[in-house]
């Protein structure tokens, strides 16, 4: 007997589907009863259910048979339901009735008769339509994209840039720090803030002894040697290595002189201190300084200057980039630069032009005159002995430090406004101060400081302030400048240099767009987003706005 199957499992795999009814067809024409299916007969009466009869009795008819006809009775199916399958006539032999709720059942095709309907001429012609769209589609795409990007803008590559011209540069000896090195790491958060990318630190040298043979003058410093008060060569080494975290490169300021005038006097053309000021660079940059700063440095011969820098130029440890950085008291910086030679980054008190009220025609020409420099300037407000222009300028001038092509160059306490008459001693950085204006963030000195750190993350943001070049527009009473880089926001610093309101301010309305973006204001504290009309733009006495609009508009 053959093992029993699952009670009701009546339904054939595809493949015995297939076989039995032409079995049973050809048993039909030749006489001969169908061989039987090795896993179960349909015939062979099963233990636990009725007989089912043969496929062509399900048929109802001579040609009712289709290949692939399966046959599955509900367990719910009763002997009536049975009996009408089997005495169920008619001709439509791909169709069986279903159980008790009556729904027929659809046979399949075969896999001889799926190929064989698959080469007819109706699907094979609908097969070369999909495949010529198909590729007419992907053709298309990539057609349309190399258009668009052979007519799409090109995009300016970005000029090299060394670290001294993307960030800023903080003036300040360490006795503004706290008296010694260990004070001046523990205040370069507060640089960071700044986005200051050097610290000039100096002098660090012992203070100046006395010439044994010229009562009353000092001896020229051991500008190598590092002043014990402040610390030792350890703590200058760990003071390297938290500037380094900060991304903040260390700069030592080798000034024999600070704070004088004339800065070299009788030294400046004597042999013997230029090779002193020779070791002591050497021993600076072995110690692991990235610059090298001297102030008056238009009192020096060219030849001098030349061997001082590219020593001091040569690559540092790991290929990093060194600069020396040169102060002067003139003016002009052409005139100094050709008595220096030439210069990574001199630094002067180039911004003089706005202390006094002239008009806004004035400051632009001198303003022209100074970017058409070659040569990377530092823009100051002053020096760590001497601030310039009166507080109401302040916000005014650091609006053009940082706004300006170049490197901005602050010395110590300029963040808050602080106060340093010329011939004055130099006053101690407030600390105190400064903590509690974080808390409060009131007052005239907060503002500044909002101002100067709003300034700074703006030009590092933003590429048409670090990168672009500017263009001095005509503005009537009012200086404007215009900044812009490849498809960068374009940005416009407009000032007004004196202490009278400018109820409408004349700008270029052809070179300009009608609207522009406020902010920032050197009147107004806190984060600007208001749309300005440039046609109707007005300034408050020594105000300055820095406006913002699309490189498309």
């Amino acid at each position: 007997m053959d093992p029993p199957s699952l009670p009701r499992d009546l339904e054939l795999s595809a493949l015995e589907a297939e076989k039995e009814p032409m079995a049973a067809a050809e048993a039909e024409d030749s006489g001969t009863p169908p061989r039987e299916s090795p896993r179960e007969s349909p015939h062979r009466p099963h233990p636990h259910r009725d007989p089912i009869p043969p496929p062509q009795l399900l048929g109802g008819g001579g040609g009712g048979e289709k290949n692939g006809l399966v046959v599955k009775i509900p367990p719910e199916e009763d002997e009536g339901d049975e009996a009408s399958a089997l005495g169920g006539g008619g001709g439509g032999g791909g169709v069986v009735p279903g159980g008790a709720s009556g729904s027929p059942k659809f046979t399949g095709l075969g896999k001889e008769e799926l190929l064989r309907e698959a080469g007819t001429p109706p699907w094979a012609r609908a097969r070369r339509v999909l495949l010529v769209l198909f590729w007419g589609g992907w053709l298309g795409m990539l057609g349309a994209a190399a258009a668009i990007v052979a007519q799409a803008p090109r995009c300016q590559p970005l000029p090299p840039k060394t670290w001294w011209e993307l960030g800023a540069l903080y003036r300040a000896p360490p006795k503004a720090f706290g008296g010694d090195l260990k004070g001046v790491g523990e205040h370069l958060a507060h640089l960071a803030e700044l986005q200051v990318g050097g610290l000039v630190l100096g002098p660090l040298y012992p203070p100046k002894p006395e010439d044994p043979e010229n009562p009353g003058k000092t001896q020229f410093p051991d500008l190598g040697d590092l002043d014990p008060e402040l610390g030792t060569d350890e703590d200058f080494e760990k003071l390297l290595k938290a500037a380094k975290k900060k991304k903040i490169q260390v700069l030592v300021d080798l000034t024999p002189n600070p704070g004088g005038d004339p800065v070299w006097g009788g030294w400046a053309s004597d042999p013997v201190v230029h090779q002193r000021v020779k070791d002591a660079l050497t021993l600076w940059l072995e110690r692991g300084v990235s610059g090298i700063f001297l102030d008056g440095i238009d009192e020096l011969e060219a030849s001098v200057v030349a061997k001082w820098r590219n020593l001091t130029e040569e690559s540092g440890p790991g290929g990093a980039s060194r600069v020396l950085v040169g102060g002067t008291r003139l003016r002009d910086p052409q005139e100094a630069l050709n008595k220096t030679g030439g210069l990574g980054l001199l630094v002067g008190p180039f911004l003089k032009v706005v202390e006094t009220d002239a008009p806004g025609e004035g400051m632009a020409r001198e303003l022209r005159e100074l970017l058409r420099s070659q040569t990377g300037l530092g823009w100051t407000m002053g020096t760590p002995w001497e601030a310039w222009g009166s507080p109401l300028r302040t916000p005014q001038l650091l609006l053009l430090v940082w706004g300006l092509p170049g490197t901005p160059v602050l010395s110590y306490g300029d963040e808050v406004g602080l106060a340093r008459p010329p011939g004055s001693k130099p006053p101690p950085m407030p600390w105190e101060r400064i903590q509690k204006l974080q808390e409060s963030k009131n007052g005239s000195e907060w503002q500044v400081l909002e101002l100067c750190r709003a300034l700074g993350g703006l030009r590092a943001g933003e590429r048409s302030l670090s990168l672009g070049g500017a263009e001095v527009l005509p503005a009537g009473g009012a200086v404007a400048v215009l900044r812009r880089w490849d498809q960068n926001d374009r940005f416009l610093l407009v000032l007004n240099p004196r202490g009278d309101p400018l109820g409408r301010v004349s700008l270029p309305q052809a070179l300009l767009p009608p609207r522009a973006t406020l902010r920032l204001s050197t009147h107004r504290s806190g984060p600007q987003s208001s749309e300005v009309e440039l046609g109707q733009l007005q300034l408050q006495p020594y105000e300055g706005v820095l406006l913002s609009f699309p490189y498309d508009a």
